[in-house]
């Protein structure tokens, strides 16, 4: 499927579905492949159900993430994955070369969000914190 990504790595963990955008699997590649460093995703696509079980554990999840496969307020596949961070010079590099790149950062204390909105929405590039 992907150079640097398994088919597990990108599935929805309840329901084993791998639905990415257009051209984004390229694109998560492109960005492995300049960070010269391995990529650990801790999630990758999800369901609306996936969501909500998430959701009613106390998850950060949003019904609008872009995460989800066939997201109806965005009309978007999978465009975003998250990335466990072992350390902040990890954390930096990774945020850097993904913004650098037209990503959108999301940080959180053991991972970071990464998502190319850009590129299948109208919404622009932003950095948030969780």
């Amino acid at each position: 499927m992907l150079k640097y990504f398994t088919e597990e790595e990108l599935q929805c963990p309840s329901a084993k579905i791998v639905k990415l955008a257009d051209g984004f699997g390229q694109k998560l590649d492109d960005l492995r492949e300049m960070l010269d460093r391995p990529m650990t995703l801790t999630s990758a696509c999800r369901t609306s159900s996936h969501i909500d079980s998430l959701l009613e554990r106390g998850y950060p999840a949003s019904k609008n993430s872009f995460h989800l496969i066939d997201n109806p307020k965005y009309g978007t596949d999978t465009c975003a994955v998250d990335v466990s961070v072992p350390d902040s010079e990890y954390r930096k590099e990774l945020i850097s070369v993904a913004l650098q790149e037209g990503w959108t950062v999301g940080v959180a204390k053991s991972f970071i969000h990464i998502d190319k909105r850009v590129d299948y929405t109208d919404l622009p590039q932003i950095v948030y914190i969780y």
